[in-house]
């Protein structure tokens, strides 16, 4: 028998410098922080398996429907007698506020239904005192074979640089309420089952079925933001096929460029999509953060009132070229680095170990209920991996709240504090919080 245990990875770091060595000698970015005082042994003392839990109680007939109907039962028991499974689970009515009733889950196929529940469990037993006021990543039972993320804890066969993608929560308490991706689904009720445990949601929980880019697409408030980018990506490779034309005698293609330069524009470009990957022909890579997508308002506010007004500036203070010198591509637009603020946590300006290039990524999935200057402000964005540690990336963010209302600056920067007028914007990859200005780093003219 194979015993299952809690894939939960903490997305929050303490103290860094009682477990900076930890961190250095450890492939994960994540952890969970030091136990105080004595551990008492949680014992659960349930006698009902979660279905007579979900049957127990009137308010989650549709759930207990669709658990019946499905192949979780099996699932769950082929994995050993011993297996844990926690379960978020919705009241009938979130469910129809959600469009799904009792005739809903008759029509859908078994397949369907798999689906359906799998999203809303994980393995292993997560009692509500495991959770706190920082959100804890779960994932879910359900995969998506379409797209890969970062390698860590890899099931798939030996010589895979990435791992399957599955579906995530972050699960996290306030005031007597339990918060999913940041946003309260009701208050925290948890009830203890023999083969794991529920958590009853009076709201639903939708299945994020867009990454990032798409999100900001179909929003429509962040025009500028994105055809800014993708323009100015066309103009990079515009002015790179113009500059080798005379050099190599003829006009590559963009694609035979990229043959030679698979980096180009790395920094900025990568990130928004699944990228394909000719080794995995069917899946493709995902970046998961947070992103601080501006308005287009806010780039009205900083004086920018079309997105050719942005590439104007790009032109005229850029100094894109490809060197014939060094045979490679150099410089860089203006705009890249606000971007990188706003789209990759500012680690365009990060420092680089001159024998390793960058420290390792951090996590940077944060939610709103993450966004706290005790947190954050002392966060390291990039640490470990093979860059030394005087080459570790600190927040370049300072995260402030005025009442209710979330702020962020670039430190140091001479500008007032952008305001998050709304957050939590779930997608695939990670949450967007949308901003009403501009991020500026010190010393940054607009004009």
């Amino acid at each position: 028998m194979k015993n299952k245990s809690i894939k939960v990875t903490r997305h929050i770091v303490l103290m860094w410098v009682a477990g900076l060595f930890l961190i250095l000698s450890c492939r994960k970015t994540e952890f969970m922080p030091d136990i105080l005082g004595e551990q008492v042994p949680y014992q659960n003392e349930a006698t009902q398996d979660i279905g007579q839990l979900l049957a127990k109680h009137s308010e989650t007939t549709v759930f207990l429907a669709a658990w019946q109907k499905s192949n979780i039962s099996a699932l769950i028991k082929a994995q050993g007698i011993h297996t844990k499974v926690t379960v978020l689970a919705s009241t009938d009515k979130a469910l129809k506020q959600a469009g799904i009733t009792a005739e809903t889950i008759q029509k859908m196929t078994t397949e369907e239904l798999n689906e359906f529940i799998q999203f809303y469990c994980f393995w292993g037993e997560l009692d509500q005192a495991k959770l706190g006021k920082y959100s804890l990543m779960v994932r879910s039972m359900l995969k998506d074979s379409k797209f890969r993320v970062p390698f860590y804890d890899n099931e798939e066969p030996i010589g895979r640089r990435y791992d399957l993608y599955y579906y995530r929560h972050y699960l996290a308490t306030k005031d007597g309420n339990l918060l999913v991706n940041g946003q309260s689904v009701g208050k925290l009720i948890y009830e203890p089952a023999t083969d794991g445990g529920i958590y009853f949601m009076g709201k639903s929980v939708q299945k994020p079925t867009m990454t990032i880019l798409d999100a900001l697409k179909a929003d429509g408030r962040f025009t500028f933001f994105i055809e800014s980018q993708r323009l100015a990506e066309e103009a990079f490779f515009e002015k790179m096929l113009d500059d080798i034309e005379p050099l190599w005698g003829y006009r590559m293609s963009k694609e035979e460029f990229l043959s030679y330069y698979p980096d180009a524009r790395a920094p900025y470009t990568r990130g928004w999509v699944a990228e394909s990957d000719p080794i995995y022909e069917n899946e493709a890579n995902l970046t998961l953060t947070a992103t601080f997508a501006p308005t287009d308002d806010a780039f009205k506010r900083a004086g920018f009132n079309s997105v050719q007004d942005i590439l104007a500036f790009n032109a005229k203070r850029g100094d894109v070229r490809y060197d014939e010198l060094y045979f490679e591509p150099r410089g860089a637009y203006p705009m890249d680095t606000l971007f990188s603020y706003h789209r990759n946590w500012g680690r365009i300006v990060a420092t680089k170990d001159p024998a390793y290039g960058m420290a390792m990524g951090n996590n940077t999935v944060f939610y709103s209920n993450d966004l706290d200057p005790v947190l954050l402000n002392d966060y390291y964005v990039n640490i470990g991996g093979s860059g030394q540690v005087q080459y570790a990336y600190k927040m370049p963010f300072a995260f402030s709240r005025n009442e209710n209302q979330i702020q962020m600056k670039i430190k140091n920067a001479e500008q007032a504090p952008a305001n998050m007028v709304e957050t939590d914007i779930n997608t695939i990859n990670g949450p967007i919080h949308v901003l009403d200005n501009l991020l500026v780093p010190k010393g940054f003219k607009l004009k």
